[in-house]
């Protein structure tokens, strides 16, 4: 092979090398590429607003990152770009994982352009900017959008001053406004004339005076001898240029220094009533009719007249009046005159002439007060005449009424009754012997036995049984303990004294409420209402009228052991109270329903022959108490008559009460 053919071979195979390296280094290249474009995320950026994107600077403060044609490529995690532009605050935002590749969109706030203003004043003015108050102050230190504003000053003394003005975003615009006085006027007379008129202490000319003054306050003060000065600041303002007074000038103040005694009657200046006369105001070279006046003393009159200025000083000392006073009562009483005992009636008083409360007083006699107004041209006679205490309670009673716990309550006069039965009256038993009894003190009992509902309220136990039934099953302490609980309820003392639960006793002289004492029962239900006293309630005849009460009838065989054959109630057991027509006394279920527990305790000691018991209440102690009367179980002669009494320490269920109490 020639040396020409080798230099060929040598060239094709420099040229097959050539395009083998550049293949692999444009293979590598492209890999390069490739990878790189897989590794960079490009976050395309818009400026808002436009003005600010065309003038927007993009730098990179934090991360590594770079920007190319309006795109930012990232090569670490959340880089952080600060945006820029003129008139524009900076910007600073970090791109996160997850906006990488999205637009990112950086908005930038105009810089606010800055108002200084002052004026020529020291002092606060009202700045306002597009007639809007921005600021009362000597000067303006103001931030605004760029654009076009009018400004205002205005202050009460001087003229407003007013100005078109254009800011850009970040200027600062300052300037000293000079500001030009208002021009008023200051225009005064008074009354009475000759009064002298000072402006800011200076004295001016004779009133009345019309003079021209620059915007500001003045001190105006008016003279006259005898006459109290006047004091004002006025101003001349914008608003109010022209200050016009005509001022009516008072003579100075007068007053009345009263001493006055004795204390506590009436000062009156004119026909006024006046409470502290000490030192009292009043209008100079004016009359005054000055009056003082108490109960028991001559009244003091006089017309005065004061100088202007001057306080006149009056010493009232009043004389006491005394009048004559004459009492006498029937019978004899000891007299008290405004609480104080002055003696015995007949009595002649010499009193002071005033209002004076007489009292009337005599054990056993209502006390009688009058009200006495003696003088001494008209001394007073008085006679009176006394009542009993007795006699004035009955007078003013009710003759029935409705206690709080809703039973009607009427009241009776007593009378005489013999307790009892003799020795051969059909059914009689020996624990009846017989009992005179004088009953002298007035008393209320209630018309109907006390029901379950009324006993219910007592116990605070609400609807459980809470029916017009009598009550029943309660014991004798039970129902003294619901007398006292009623008497506390409408404001009386307690008949029953209790400790703790334990009955200790009773106080006869209490008006509060009790159960009726077994005199009071068997008068009620023998002698009340009637002229003679009878058997039976409704009379003498054993034959049992229809519709008398609810005993033991013909409903009730097989219920009690004995029944009243031939008779009919129309109720086996108990009924509601009120069932059946009201007694000869006025009393509903005396007769029948249930037995009724009474004061007394029992005993079986009679009294000694031909005497007469007087109100008797019993023992103060005992063991057992009485029961009076039939109930619906009774069905024998014996238990139907009022004088069969019981004794017994439990309740039962023929076993109820009624109330009373002594007027």
């Amino acid at each position: 092979m020639n040396e020409f053919n080798q230099q060929i071979q040598q060239a094709a195979a420099r040229q097959r090398l050539f395009i083998l390296s550049l293949t692999i280094t444009l293979a590598v290249s492209a890999l390069i590429v490739g990878a790189f474009a897989f590794l960079l995320k490009g976050t395309p950026l818009q400026i808002r607003p436009a003005d600010a994107n065309r003038t927007a600077s993009v730098e990179v403060t934090g991360g590594i990152a770079y920007l190319f044609e309006g795109t930012l490529f990232s090569l670490s995690r959340s880089p952080v770009i600060r945006v820029s532009s003129e008139g524009f605050k900076p910007a600073e935002k970090t791109i996160s994982p997850d906006q990488e590749g999205h637009t990112l969109t950086v908005t930038l706030e105009e810089l606010p352009a800055r108002l200084l203003l002052g004026t020529s004043l020291e002092e606060d003015v009202e700045w306002r900017i597009n007639d809007i108050p921005v600021a009362v102050s000597p000067s303006l230190d103001h931030e605004l959008k760029a654009g076009n504003y009018k400004i205002s000053i205005f202050h009460k003394y001087h003229q407003p001053e007013s100005w078109d003005l254009t800011v850009g975003r970040g200027e600062s615009y300052e300037e000293t406004v000079p500001l030009r006085k208002v021009e008023g006027k200051i225009a005064i007379s008074a009354t009475p004339e000759g009064a002298r008129l000072f402006i800011d202490d200076e004295p001016q000319e004779n009133l009345p005076i019309s003079i021209k003054k620059p915007g500001g306050a003045y001190a105006l003060r008016l003279e006259k001898e005898n006459y109290t000065t006047i004091e004002e600041t006025v101003e001349v303002t914008r608003q109010i240029p022209n200050i016009i007074r005509n001022y009516r000038m008072q003579l100075l103040q007068s007053y009345l220094s009263v001493s006055l005694k004795p204390f506590g009657g009436s000062f009156t200046v004119n026909g006024k009533p006046v409470r502290d006369a000490s030192r009292l105001p009043v209008g100079a070279t004016k009359s005054y009719y000055v009056r003082y006046q108490k109960e028991g003393y001559y009244t003091f009159e006089q017309k005065i007249k004061v100088l202007p200025g001057e306080t006149k000083k009056i010493d009232i000392r009043l004389k006491p009046e005394i009048a004559e006073v004459a009492l006498t009562s029937t019978p004899s009483a000891t007299v008290l005159i405004d609480g104080q005992p002055m003696g015995q009636t007949p009595l002649t008083l010499r009193l002071p002439a005033k209002k004076h409360k007489v009292s009337f007083v005599k054990k056993g006699y209502r006390t009688l007060k009058k009200t006495i107004r003696p003088s001494a041209v008209s001394p007073v006679r008085l006679s009176v005449k006394l009542v009993t205490e007795q006699s004035a309670r009955l007078a003013e009673a009710k003759r029935n009424y409705r206690n709080s716990a809703g039973m009607s309550m009427l009241l009776f006069k007593p009378g005489t009754v013999t307790l009892g039965a003799p020795r051969h009256e059909k059914g009689q038993r020996a624990n009846e012997f017989l009992r005179d009894v004088q009953l002298t003190r007035h008393f209320y009992v209630s018309k109907n036995e006390v029901t379950e509902k009324q006993f219910a309220a007592f116990r605070a136990s609400g609807g459980a049984g809470a029916s017009s039934l009598p009550v029943a099953n309660i014991s004798w302490n039970e129902a003294a303990a619901f007398c006292n609980w009623l008497s506390k309820k409408e404001g009386f003392t307690p008949f029953y004294r209790f400790k703790g639960k334990r009955y200790a006793g009773f106080d006869a002289t209490s008006n509060g409420y009790r159960l009726p004492s077994e005199a009071e029962w068997e008068w009620l239900a023998r002698k009340a209402g009637r002229k003679k006293q009878s058997r039976f309630p409704w009379g003498n005849d054993s034959v049992i009228p229809p519709g008398s009460g609810n005993i033991a009838d013909e409903s009730a065989k097989g219920v009690t052991r004995f029944y009243v054959p031939n008779y009919t109630d129309g109720h086996a057991k108990a009924s509601p109270v009120g069932s059946f027509s009201p007694g000869k006394a006025g009393l509903n279920d005396l007769f029948g329903n249930v037995s009724e527990w009474v004061h007394d305790y029992y005993s079986l000691i009679p009294p000694p022959k031909g005497s007469v018991l007087r109100d008797p209440l019993g023992d103060q102690a005992g063991d057992k108490h009485v029961i009076k009367g039939a109930s619906w179980s009774s069905g024998t002669l014996t238990e139907i008559r009022p004088s069969y009494r019981q004794a017994s320490d439990k309740g039962s269920p023929e076993v109820g009460f009624r109330v009373a109490r002594y007027l």
